[in-house]
C-alpha cells in the first residue's frame, strides 16, 4: 500500500510539471496584457518535436533545447501580430493552435507507437521535482512582484498609458512575455512526451494547453498558487490509469474527460460565486495599446 502511494505521488507531481511551466509561462504573458490561446498547439508541437528529435538523436538536451526555441519562434508571430501589428489576440491565438497542430501531426505521423530509446527519469526524483515547482512559483512572485523587471511587467498589463509615460516600450515588453511564455509551453509538451507519456500517439497533449489557460485564472494570476491547482490537475490525471482498473473499471472515455470537467467546474464555482469578486485579471488584459499622437 506504501509502495502504491509513493507511485500515485510520483506520478502526480511528474504530470503537474508540465502543466506548471505552461501555466507560469502564460501567467507572465498575461500579466504583461496579451492572451496567448496559442498555448494549447504550442504545447503539442513541442511534444511531437521533443519525441521526433529523441527519436532521431536519441539527445534529450538538443529534444529540449529545441522545443525552447521552436515555442519561441511561433510566439514571436504571435507577439509582433498582437503588438506592433495591433491584430486581434484570440484570432491570432486560436491560428497558432491550429497550424501547431497540424505541424505536430505532420512531424509526429512516422513514429507513432514507437517508444523513447532515451527518456526523463522524472518519477525517480518527483521529491526535487517537487521543491524545483515551489522553488519556481516563489521566484516568479519574487519577480513579479518585488523587482523592477516585474513592475515594468504588470505595469504593460495593468496601466501600459503610464508605464509608456514613464519611457516603457509597451509592445517590446509584451512581445519579450510572449515568446517566453510560448518557449515554457513548448518545452511543457516536450517534457510531457519525455517524462510523462514517453510513447508518441496521434493527438498526445491535446487539452493540456486549455487547462494551462484555466489555471492562470483559477490561481487568480498568482504564481504562488500555480503549483496547487497543477498538483491537483496532475493528481487527477494520474489516478485515471488507476480508475480503469479492477475492481473500478471506471470507462476510459469518462476517466479521459475528467480533468476537463473540473476545469469547467472550477471556472463555473469562480465566476459563479462571491469568490468572482477576488478575481481581478490585469485590467489591461486583451486590450491593444496605442500610442498618443503628439500634438505639440
Amino acid at each position: 500500500m506504501v509502495e502504491y502511494m509513493i507511485e500515485l505521488i510520483s506520478r502526480m507531481i511528474v504530470a503537474s510539471t508540465p502543466l506548471f511551466l505552461a501555466t507560469l509561462g502564460e501567467l507572465y504573458t498575461e500579466r504583461s496584457g496579451v492572451i496567448n490561446l496559442g498555448v494549447e498547439g504550442l504545447f503539442v508541437l513541442g511534444a511531437s518535436v521533443a519525441f521526433t528529435l529523441t527519436i532521431l538523436t536519441e539527445s534529450l538536451m538538443i529534444a529540449l533545447a529545441t522545443t525552447l526555441v521552436v515555442g519561441a519562434v511561433i510566439g514571436s508571430i504571435h507577439g509582433l501580430v498582437t503588438t506592433y501589428l495591433k491584430g486581434r489576440e484570440i484570432l491570432s491565438g486560436l491560428a497558432v493552435t491550429l497550424f501547431s497542430y497540424g505541424l505536430a501531426s505532420v512531424i509526429g505521423r512516422p513514429f507513432v507507437g514507437l517508444s523513447l530509446p532515451v527518456r526523463l527519469n522524472l518519477s525517480g526524483n518527483y521529491v526535487t521535482l517537487l521543491a524545483l515547482i515551489i522553488a519556481s512559483a516563489i521566484a516568479s512572485w519574487i519577480i513579479l512582484f518585488k523587482l523592477k523587471i516585474g513592475v515594468v511587467i504588470r505595469a504593460c498589463g495593468e496601466d501600459p498609458s503610464s508605464a509608456y509615460v514613464m519611457g516603457v516600450n509597451i509592445d517590446r515588453v509584451r512581445l519579450i512575455t510572449t515568446m517566453m511564455g510560448s518557449s515554457l509551453a513548448s518545452l511543457a509538451g516536450g517534457i510531457y512526451t519525455l517524462g510523462y507519456i514517453q510513447v508518441w500517439t496521434e493527438g498526445a497533449g491535446m487539452g493540456w494547453g486549455w487547462i494551462a489557460i484555466a489555471n492562470v485564472i483559477v490561481s487568480l494570476w498568482n504564481p504562488l498558487l500555480t503549483p496547487i491547482f497543477s498538483l491537483l490537475y496532475g493528481g487527477i490525471n494520474s489516478m485515471i490509469w488507476m480508475m480503469q482498473l479492477p475492481p473500478y473499471n471506471v470507462s476510459p472515455y469518462l476517466l479521459g474527460a475528467t480533468p476537463y470537467l473540473v476545469t469547467l467546474l472550477t471556472l463555473f464555482v469562480i465566476v459563479a460565486t462571491p469568490i468572482k469578486k477576488y478575481v481581478k485579471p490585469p485590467a489591461a488584459l486583451g486590450i491593444k495599446f496605442e500610442r498618443e499622437e503628439r500634438t505639440i
